[in-house]
């Protein structure tokens, strides 16, 4: 979050509202117009996001999608990247800057085992952690992931959710296994995330930014920006701001569960049927990174990451100094502009000193 699009965990109505607000933002940069219905006053909260985060240069959408890197691929499995794994982790541009939107609760990754394959691959080799017993341990669940699997095959109907319902979920033998699987795979990708910060950050990173997978192109996003829907904004740098990242990295939930599709048939379609569902589901693995983002404490919280301590002090100066400067204005329009009537507001009474040796 497209990345964010594809993998956010918000309810509909905040997804919605998600999608209104990269086009707002997109518009007040001179992209294509747009007004949103969901976000009030969205015209003022696009400019005052533009002009706060002092962005330049024409607001544009990236393509759907962008090839990957041969090492990537590599990483990825026979047959390389492809589909919905294509989708860039940018989803707006602003002049050249590439961003990821994040207006809420997200997933910056969830993607099945080829995918987190390559993504656990290519963080341990950034963080130099390949050779490690920990990493080493960790790869082996690498195996036990489920991949795409039709349970029409095996008659199998129902969803997770379903077949718990039912008591069935533990009878059909590939999903148990697959989810014993799951929770050791969770408990000892936490444990490295906890134990390995060099390689919690590099899984991180690659999971915010697509840098190995897309290469640094218009696919990786450079930028985070969080914001509310009022128009305060932040703005981060994941490759410049180590902090943030390894803020980011301290915070986030690895998961492994299942993810799954209703198939369909178009000769089931009817009226009360229109997509022609079966009944029958098709499941898979799927390795998640999931942050919460607390936007309003990220916009009342001291000096910001994504500045510097001496950008900070001259915002509190300039606070300050315009906190004087209506304070005083308020006090002229009160007591006017003589040094009596000032006196007599500050209830202050003068004290006349004078040196009554002369020298001659």
């Amino acid at each position: 979050m497209k990345t964010f699009k594809e993998y956010t965990q918000l309810n509909e109505g905040d997804t919605t509202a998600a999608y209104d607000m990269e086009k707002v933002i997109v518009s007040a940069a001179g992209g294509p117009k747009f007004k949103s219905k969901l976000i009030k006053n969205s015209d003022k909260v696009g400019n005052k996001i533009i002009k706060s985060l002092r962005l330049s240069g024409k607001g544009s959408f990236p393509k759907n999608k962008y090839s990957a890197t041969d090492e990537w691929n590599t990483y990825f499995g026979p047959g390389g990247a492809k589909g919905s794994t294509l989708t860039p982790k940018t989803d707006l541009l602003v002049g050249k800057k590439r961003i990821s939107l994040k207006t809420g609760d997200a997933q910056l990754m969830s993607g099945g085992p080829p995918e987190a394959r390559a993504t656990f691959y290519s963080a341990a080799k950034k963080s130099g952690t390949l050779k490690q017993k920990l990493i080493q341990d960790l790869s082996q669940h690498m195996d036990n992931l489920l991949p795409t699997t039709d349970l029409s095959k095996i008659g199998v109907k129902g969803s997770k959710t379903d077949l718990e319902k039912a008591g069935k979920f533990a009878e059909v033998e590939i999903l148990k296994k697959a989810d014993d699987a799951h929770q050791a795979f969770k408990k000892d990708l936490r444990d490295a995330f906890g134990k390995n910060p060099a390689f919690a950050q590099a899984f991180t990173f690659e999971a915010m930014t697509g840098d190995t997978k897309f290469g640094n192109s218009i696919g990786t996003a450079e930028f985070f920006l969080v914001t509310d829907y009022e128009g305060n904004a932040k703005l981060h740098n994941a490759f410049k701001d180590k902090s943030y990242v390894k803020k980011i990295s301290s915070q986030v939930k690895p998961d492994v569960k299942f993810k799954s599709t209703q198939n369909t048939s178009s000769q089931l379609k009817s009226p009360t049927n229109p997509k022609g569902k079966t009944g029958f589901y098709t499941f898979w693995s799927a390795v998640g990174v999931g942050v919460k983002m607390v936007v309003k404490e990220e916009m009342e919280k001291g000096p910001m990451l994504n500045e510097g301590i001496f950008d900070f002090v001259k915002r509190i100066d300039n606070k300050a100094k315009n906190w004087l400067s209506d304070f005083w204005d308020k006090v002229k329009k009160m007591v006017g502009d003589t040094w009596d009537s000032l006196l007599s507001f500050m209830a202050l009474e003068p004290v006349v000193k004078f040196n009554n040796t002369i020298s001659w």
